[in-house]
């Protein structure tokens, strides 16, 4: 079979992981049949999926006319023969018990067609025990998607002792065509990659909890200081303290007493507080949130050290080679950084994270701004910060290029920091303002040609810092706008200015007023940027094109940058700061900041 030849799979379990899979086949023109035990289940499933293409339409993402045809390749049976009967491709995705996983996959072999690929979506357990129940183990696999499966691009593809290399590239290429980045695991193992790595960091992280640490502290200064996402606690109530004691468990089993479940995730397992699902775990919810000060006295080298071993282990056992181990970690985990890149960064004493991170080679100064966890959100310090390296660097003649981009691959720069400015006043929002703008200005006034690499969302301020730059080159992947107006504000660092300068005063009016987000294409269309290029290449056409600028003449760079800059009044840059803190004021702006915090639309009523 070939992967034009895979037209209809079947998908086993309609619960988040099945429908959602079954939902990105059908956006890429497979046809899909669901089977669940309950007709409940596949309604639920038929709602779930209905809900998310409303949201990719809300957000643009999706066009409305395309919902019906997607939903049309949709179909739903409650009998596993017929749905398993005529199709190319099978993935199971049904809970995570070995006897569960040998009923389902001994039916299907009875049913399904003898050249069907049979893919289980197993987190954790054996790939080859469990295919000793179909009657060609070489047909059968590991396609283990990440949670959710619409949004995570990682999947594990994971071969038994038995499976072919035909099996194997039919699963990554249909992984690819489902929009998804395979790994491919060299060998069956528990845990495979991402779930070996991530559940031990979590399991260490709960045996602190016995050596005076706080979950508080800990998980603080894994944010806030080593620039995770979130802390080791909070991640463990949001994959369910269920799944992580079971994963453990079969971890226990399979490689020894040192993966036994701390004592911390065994008994809120067993008094089913199971984190977010049922409302407490580790913490109690609605909205637990860490402070940064809460970090005091903990060391983040403590947990990545663990972190760091337990990836060295997969290597030494021939599971997978280090950069299959940090492009999935990365992928799976949604962390800034794979353990072997942390690992260098530990070898060069470099622990704590920094907001703004400066480096030179080759002639260019690239200032990374470095809050993943955040989106990369700037404040008005880190904005500073960037202002004051680019300032510096006009005296430096080595320094030929200055490059701000952003880490991670998902934001240059979300835009300001919501938590600073929500909080502000109208006199200290009129500060704030004229803080952005001054540091904007030194950006502008560079004698040195400054580019923004936008790898990303830039959005709100971070549209605003890349409109400022003189260059703006962007992934294929990235979106821009002004969201803004969704607050009940308007940009605040010259936004409304130096955007209808780049684009026309019309174009800024309406992106500004809506709030809406554009394409990086449709962003090169109205000269809001001047290179997309495909994100497969993104990184190395970004330093192709800088490597030109460098080489440049200084002299003929600081006179195109005189005669072509957008000239923005000061006394217009003013009337914004005045506009803008003005809106502080009112009903409007109280209530984009709280729906945007709770997730919701804004209801705004003009006062």
């Amino acid at each position: 079979m070939k992967l034009e030849g895979i037209s209809k799979i079947a998908v086993l379990g309609a619960g988040v992981m099945g429908h959602g899979i079954a939902q990105i086949a059908a956006q890429a023109g497979i046809s899909v049949v669901i089977r669940d035990v309950e007709q409940s289940f596949l309604d639920n499933a038929k709602t779930g999926i209905e809900k998310n293409l409303a949201r990719l339409v809300e957000r643009g993402r999706l066009k409305q006319e395309d919902v019906p045809t997607i939903m049309g390749r949709i179909d739903m049976t409650l009998s596993l023969p017929d749905a398993v009967k005529d199709v190319d491709v099978v993935i199971e995705a049904v809970p995570e018990r070995m006897e569960v996983k040998h009923s389902v996959w001994g039916e299907v072999s009875k049913n399904a067609r003898p050249d069907a690929i049979l893919a289980t979506n197993t987190s954790s357990l054996s790939i080859t025990e469990m295919s000793t129940v179909v009657s060609d183990p070489g047909r059968f696999i590991g396609m283990h998607f990440f949670n959710p499966p619409t949004i995570l691009k990682l999947v594990e593809i994971i071969p038994g002792n038995k499976t072919r290399p035909e099996t194997i590239a039919m699963i990554k290429s249909l992984a690819e065509r489902l929009g998804k980045i395979p790994v491919i695991v060299s060998r069956d193992a528990p845990g495979f990659i991402v779930n070996r790595v991530l559940i031990t960091y979590l399991n260490e992280s709960a045996k602190l909890l016995n050596s005076g640490y706080t979950k508080e502290q800990v998980d603080a200064a894994m944010q806030y200081k080593a620039g995770m996402p979130m802390g080791p606690f909070m991640l463990a109530d949001l994959i369910g303290l269920d799944i992580t004691y079971n994963i453990l468990r079969v971890f226990e089993e399979n490689l020894g007493a040192g993966y036994k479940a701390a004592e911390p995730i065994r008994r809120l397992f067993e008094e089913r507080k199971l984190g977010r699902k049922t409302g407490e775990g580790f913490y109690v919810y609605g909205k637990p949130e860490v402070k940064e000060e809460q970090a005091a006295g903990f060391d983040p080298s403590t947990l990545l050290r663990p972190f760091i071993a337990e990836a060295e282990r997969l290597v030494s056992e021939g599971i997978a080679d280090p950069g299959s181990i940090d492009l999935a970690v990365k992928l799976g985990a949604n962390l800034p950084m794979g353990p072997f890149e942390l690992k260098a960064r530990l070898a060069a004493g470099v622990v704590e994270e920094k907001p703004i991170v400066p480096e030179t080679r080759n002639g260019v100064l690239k200032i990374t701004i470095n809050r993943p966890s955040k989106l990369n959100s700037i404040t008005t310090e880190m904005l500073n910060t960037i202002a004051d390296i680019v300032e510096k660097t006009d005296t430096d003649k080595a320094i030929r290029c200055i490059v701000i981009t952003g880490a991670g691959d998902r934001a240059f720069s979300a835009g300001a920091d919501i938590d600073e400015f929500s909080k502000l006043t109208p006199a200290q929002a009129l500060d704030y303002t004229r803080a952005g703008k001054k540091a904007m200005k030194k950006i502008k006034a560079a004698k040195k040609p400054v580019v923004a690499a936008i790898n990303g969302f830039a959005l709100g301020g971070g549209c605003e810092l890349a409109s400022w730059c003189d260059i703006r080159v962007t992934s294929d992947k990235a979106k821009l706008g002004q969201p803004e107006a969704n607050l009940g504000v308007i940009p605040g660092w010259g936004g409304t200015k130096v955007l209808a300068k780049l684009i026309g005063k019309q174009r800024a009016k309406l992106l500004i007023m809506t709030g809406e987000t554009v394409t990086a294409e449709e962003a090169r269309q109205m000269g809001l940027v001047d290179r997309v290029y495909p994100s497969a290449e993104y990184g190395a056409k970004v330093d192709e094109f800088v490597a030109k600028l460098a080489v440049a003449s200084p002299t003929v760079i600081s006179a195109v940058k005189r005669l072509t800059n957008p000239d923005v009044k000061e006394e217009d840059l003013e009337a914004e700061s005045e506009e803008f803190s003005k809106l502080f004021e009112t009903k409007d702006f109280r209530e984009g900041v709280s729906a945007f915090k709770e997730k919701r639309k804004p209801a705004f009523t003009g006062e």
